[in-house]
């Protein structure tokens, strides 16, 4: 349970919805990078509770976009969760919580995320990919931007000093090498800009009674739809390459050197994945007639998006481990022939 002063504020903010407050004796903590709890208020609602934690220009942008996102008119593909409301003032968004949910990191796992829910998901990104962008261009100018800051570059203060010892490590590999700073200096500029999610990942996705549901619209945005398509296939080799090191591990019962691991559509551990992916693109491209010039885009975003997870997974390190290593390996390999990747990653056309 949250400490007394915040979890006054939760109810607070549920007594102003007319919810009641939160049964605290049963509510379940839920894992994410925020404050999250799942829970029963006393007018008998099951509620998804979220405090959004952060920099108050991060709180900031993200309660404003998510307004934006449920302002906005929704594709009829596109299902996700009930926000019953938010107060930006305590940090606190409600909304209704889907029965007997698992993310879809959980369905994963559990692999039971097959071509169906595969192709939902290419379903549920070409409708938010193809719809109409001039309310949320006329949003835009009016939302909160995270400052611009180029991190390949160099970090800023605040970031540097947030670092950990392993973090800084794989800044210092990121930001000294050519192939990847000349590749991804600019990402994104020039392309079209449609309405995107922003910050897909599989743990955004819920699956709730056999159906589809993206959530976490804090990062809802006008940019390139690569981005979004780039990070859900980045999520899929991410987790391929992370169950293959750790199977590698037990066989050997010991740590092993980071291996070479080739990229290939008949070699693990993208075999296993990249009949899913081939299912989601079918389903993309039946929706988003754009998604030749997005292929082509996508390999590089995919490159950042396991130059993030790396990042991600090293904040509790002191140094960076074997896994990190061969997700950097894989990223500059997929960036010295990015096109070449365009059909490896299950983007082809046919």
């Amino acid at each position: 349970m949250p400490g007394v002063t915040e979890s006054s504020r939760i109810d607070a903010v549920l007594d102003d919805l007319g919810l009641g407050r939160l049964d605290w004796a049963t509510a379940t903590p839920m894992s994410g990078r925020n404050d999250n709890w799942v829970g029963d208020t006393a007018g008998g609602r099951r509620v998804f509770v979220k405090r959004l934690v952060g920099t108050a220009a991060e709180t900031t942008h993200g309660f404003r976009r998510t307004e934006a996102f449920y302002r906005t008119e929704r594709p009829g593909a596109l299902r996700t969760t009930t926000l019953i409301g938010q107060d930006e003032r305590v940090g606190v968004q409600v909304f209704d919580c889907l029965p007997h949910a698992r993310t879809g990191q959980q369905v994963v796992a559990d692999k039971d995320f097959g071509h169906v829910l595969a192709a939902e998901a290419g379903t549920t990104l070409g409708a938010l990919h193809s719809a109409g962008s001039g309310p949320l261009a006329e949003l835009e100018p009016s939302l909160p931007a995270l400052p611009e800051h180029n991190p390949l570059q160099g970090l800023t203060e605040d970031l540097f000093y947030d670092s950990s010892l392993a973090q800084l490590e794989a800044w210092r590999m990121v930001q000294q090498d050519t192939v990847i700073t000349g590749a991804l200096d600019g990402l994104g500029h020039n392309a079209i800009r449609v309405p995107i999610h922003g910050d897909v990942r599989l743990d955004q996705f819920l699956v709730s009674r056999d159906r589809l549901y993206l959530t976490d619209w804090e990062m809802f945005q006008l940019s390139d739809p690569a981005r979004d398509v780039g990070a859900f296939v980045g999520e899929w080799l991410y987790h391929s390459v992370v169950d293959l090191l750790r199977e590698r591990m037990r066989a050997a019962g010991r740590l092993l050197p980071p291996p070479t691991v080739v990229l290939a559509p008949d070699r693990p551990p993208w075999r296993e994945a990249r009949p899913a992916i081939a299912s989601f693109w079918q389903a993309y491209r039946a929706i988003q007639p754009l998604a030749s010039d997005i292929a082509e885009r996508t390999p590089l975003h995919v490159a950042w998006h396991l130059v993030g997870r790396m990042l991600i997974d090293a904040q509790p390190r002191t140094r960076l481990d074997g896994t990190a290593l061969t997700l950097f390996r894989m990223a500059r390999t997929i960036l010295l022939r990015p096109h070449h990747f365009v059909s490896v990653l299950g983007l082809s056309s046919c």
